[in-house]
This record gives C-alpha cells, structure tokens and sequence, in this order.
C-alpha cells in the first residue's frame, strides 16, 4: 500500500499547530496559576491588592531580617539587625514595590530554576504579608548578561521571568536602605519630659515640670556656674524643691537645642553587625563618653504596641569624635557614625543648661508685647500668625507701628517685632544683683519699659531695661522688676536697638 507524504506545505502546517498547541498551553497554565490578567507578557510585579503590607521579611547572604508594622503606623526590625526604622525610607520602600514590573514569562523554565543562581552568592528571597492574610514570595537571582536583566521567581508565576535591576540593588540594599538615617527619625518632643546625661563619672538630670525645663541641682556643690550660684542666693523665682531635690530651672532653648542635636542628627554610616563590640571598644562607646536617656510617654508615637520600651525610653551613647566631623554613637546595639553636631551641647559644661535669661518669662511663648522708650510706646505686637517651620517668630505680626507710620513694606514692619521677640528672649543676665524696691536704680535717658501679656489669666509681666545710675558688680546696664525688685546685669544690645527703632518710627 502507498504512503502519503507529505509536502512542505503540511509540514508548515504541522509545525504551525504545534507551536499553537504549546503556547495555548502556556498561556492556560499561566493564567490558571495567577488572578488579575494575562502576565505572559509582563507587567506589574505583585497582584494589586486593597490590603496594605504589613510585614516583609527578606533573607541575602545567609542574613535574615523582618520588618513588621505596628498598629500605630511605625515599623520594626528585627532578625540578625534589631534598629530603628526611618517611616519615611519604609513608605518608599513600599512605593517602589507596587510600582514594580516583571518582564514577560520565560518558557521552558520552572520556579526557583536551578539555572538562574537562586541559591547563589547575589540571590535574595522576599516574602511580602498583608493584613488580609495574603502573601506573596519573590526570589531574585543571577544576571542576564546580555541585558543587564535579573532573573526572578515567583511573585504567583509558574515560569521565571526577570525584574529591572535598579528593583534588585533597592532590595539588595536592605536593611540598611531603611534603618534610620537619623538617630532617632520618630521621636516627638512634646511627649519628652525626661533627659538624663551620663558623663565622667556624673550624672546630669532634666526634667519638665508645669511646662518648663528643670535640672536636678547637686546637693552642696555650684555645678552650674558661679553666676547661676549667685542667683539663687538671691532669688527664688527659678528654684524648686521636691522628693528627688532642688532643681534650678533649665533653659528652654538650651534643652531644645540638646534634644535636637542628639536625635535629628545625621547618620554617615552604619557599622556591619559583626563588628559592632569591636568598634564599640576601639570607639569608647562600652563606656561611653557620654550616655543620653530620653523618656516621656508615648515618646515614639508610632512604635505604640511594640515590644520592650520602644514608645518610652531610648538610650544613645556617644564616644570622643573620630576627626573633625564625625563621632560615633551607639544606637540598640549598634555602632554608628554620626555628624559631630551630634554632640555640640554635649561637650559644653553643664552650666550652659541653665536658665541665665534676663527676662522673668519666655516672650515667644507670650500672647502679646510692648516696648516703649523714654516714655514713649515705639513697638507693639501680637503672637497670632503662624509659627511656620522656624523657631516661632513667623506667627508675630507688628501692631504698632501702624502701616501708615512705616516707610517700609508689611514683611519689614513685622520683621520689628519678630527681631525684638528674639532678642528679648536671648538677653542673658551678666551679673546677679541685690533685689532694690527703691530708690529707682535706672536712669530715664535710653530708658526702655517691655509689657508682656501672657494667656491663661497670668498677670502681665513689667519689666524696666536701662543704665543705671550707679555701676554695680561690674555692670552698667540691667533688667528691673519694679513689682519684686529683681535686678540683673545686661549687656547693652537691646537698648541700642529700641533707641534705634525709636528714631525710625514717626511721632504720633
């Protein structure tokens, strides 16, 4: 019997069906295998889903790490890293990981395709959790070297498939891409009301009392200065007693700036976990040069819920600068590099967290000031614009000197009282003199009376600045208080001022 054989014309044909036979195939078993659309020819990496992420856990080089969010929106990592989480560096994280795309599916292959290194020395597992219960995996593994591509698995795909490379280097760089790239990125002031210093031997405490700053005096020394010594002899208005002892009143900038330095500080780099007691050691950091414990009440908001005392205390420690830029620092264990800014406040004797401020109240915090010379009122102004960013001045607008008394424009107006308000507030005692009720110890020539009205049904405060009549403990010039006769040796600065701005503004 004869056989058909066939042309090259069936033999196309055959091939043809084949071919369509085969990719039908793929194309059902890829889509039997993930939900949300035809992936064969790429696109977004994870499945979109409404359920936020709630942990990730990542394993690179043998090193294993979590990330877990807390119900108050912060983050933690633990693992072979236990560190402070930067919520901002995280967000991004997240955003880069939704926003993510595969390439198209790559036939013929198998998750976890021993061809593509996913055990390798460069490969990286994921595995992503959502509130909802959900997960998904993702392992990362050789180079195309043709393309640049990585090869992928997993994601929900039966087949590898490959990811841009800038996904892998984000990933690769892990945990460190969002550890905190300040020392303590989530901290809230507000919520402090704790700072204890550890230095050569001593300890320094601060405390925030009925909204304001106190630090614990040492029993029977003068460790904050001769001049402040002198004060409290005379004076009672910045001292208070109770069962820890007798707190001398703390300066409210001096604190902040302290706060600051030691939190916002820069991170320039992060010690790799295996060296951290060798550093720690070779740094002075086991006994440190100086220790700062921050406490207060829900102290890192968004770390609610966590385990240990991450909401309510946290201890940074701090070695002698390595040059003239950088210290180093210890945070959770781990040894870090920070800007030496870090420490300014640190390295200054403990006097300079006194309250040496001339004034008996904080004018920024008040609700309304005038100033008048010789007589005269030259400037009023009201705290009620917003503060903005800066330190407070930007919600201070000038009443007086009327618009129509002024040759300059409203910012340069207002700039009048926001200036004065500083400088008022900067004005530092340089002697402490006997209380005088009278006879009057100022002279009336460049003469300058300050009214500061204050919120809460306080009282007015008065006070009279000038040069007095006679010199006394090598002053020239100081700050009266009629009501209580206290009196303080100033520099002459805000005098000069006044007396400027007196000439520039128009007779009424």
């Amino acid at each position: 019997m004869r056989r058909y054989k066939p042309g090259n014309a069936a033999w196309v044909s055959l091939a043809l069906l084949g071919v369509a036979v085969a990719a039908g195939a793929f194309l059902l078993s890829t889509r039997a295998a993930r939900t949300g659309g035809d992936v064969t020819r790429g696109g977004p990496l994870l499945a979109p889903s409404p359920a936020p992420v709630d942990a990730l856990l990542f394993a690179r080089q043998g090193r294993q790490f979590r990330l877990d969010r807390l119900p108050a929106g912060g983050w933690t990592l633990g693992g072979d890293v236990s560190d402070v989480v930067d919520p901002v560096a995280m967000a991004a994280l997240l955003d880069t990981l939704a926003a993510a795309t595969a390439g198209p599916l790559l036939p013929g292959t198998e998750p976890g395709d021993r061809r593509y290194d996913f055990n390798g020395p460069e490969a990286l597992h994921l595995v992503l959790h959502r509130t909802d219960g959900s997960r998904a995996e993702l392992d990362l593994g050789a180079v195309n070297p043709v393309t640049g591509m990585r090869y992928a698995s997993g994601a929900g795909r039966s087949f590898c498939f490959t990811v841009k490379p800038a996904l892998r280097d984000r990933l690769a760089a892990l945990p460190e891409l969002v550890r905190g790239r300040t020392l303590l990125p989530s901290l809230a002031p507000a919520n402090l009301d704790r700072v204890t210093i550890d230095r050569e031997g001593a300890q320094q405490v601060l405390a925030r009392r009925d909204g304001r700053w106190w630090v614990l005096a040492t029993p029977g020394a003068a460790p904050y200065g001769d001049l402040s010594a002198r004060y409290q002899a005379l004076y009672e208005d910045r001292r208070r007693r109770d069962a820890e002892g007798t707190w001398v009143q703390a300066s409210e900038a001096a604190v902040q700036l302290l706060v600051y330095e030691v939190t916002e500080a820069v991170v320039r780099d992060m010690a790799p976990a295996e060296r951290n007691a060798e550093l720690a050691a070779a740094w002075g950091l086991q006994a440190p040069w100086r220790r700062v414990t921050l406490s207060g009440t829900n102290l890192m908001p968004t770390l609610a819920g966590a385990a240990g005392d991450d909401a309510g205390s946290q201890v940074l420690a701090f070695g002698p600068p390595l040059d003239d830029t950088s210290v180093p620092a210890l945070r959770r264990g781990n040894v870090l590099v920070v800007d030496r800014e870090a420490t300014n406040s640190l390295a200054m004797p403990p006097a300079a967290l006194v309250d040496l401020g001339a004034l008996p109240c904080v004018v920024m915090a008040a609700d309304a000031v005038e100033v008048s010379f010789e007589g005269r009122v030259v400037l009023r102004g009201s705290r009620r614009g917003e503060a903005g960013a800066s330190d407070g001045r930007a919600a201070w607008l000038t009443d007086l000197p009327a618009p129509g008394a002024w040759k300059g424009d409203d910012a340069d107006r207002n700039g009048l009282t926001r200036d004065l308000v500083v400088n008022l507030d900067r004005q530092q005692m340089t002697a402490a003199l006997p209380p005088v009720t009278s006879p009057d110890p100022l002279r009336a020539d460049g003469r300058v009376r300050v009214v500061v009205t204050r919120g809460g049904g306080a009282a007015p405060v008065a006070c009279e600045l000038g040069w007095l009549r006679e010199p006394a403990g090598g002053a020239t010039a100081a700050l009266w208080s009629p009501d209580t006769g206290r009196l303080v040796g100033i520099g002459d600065a805000v005098l000069v001022s006044v007396r400027n701005l007196a000439t520039l503004v128009a007779q009424p």
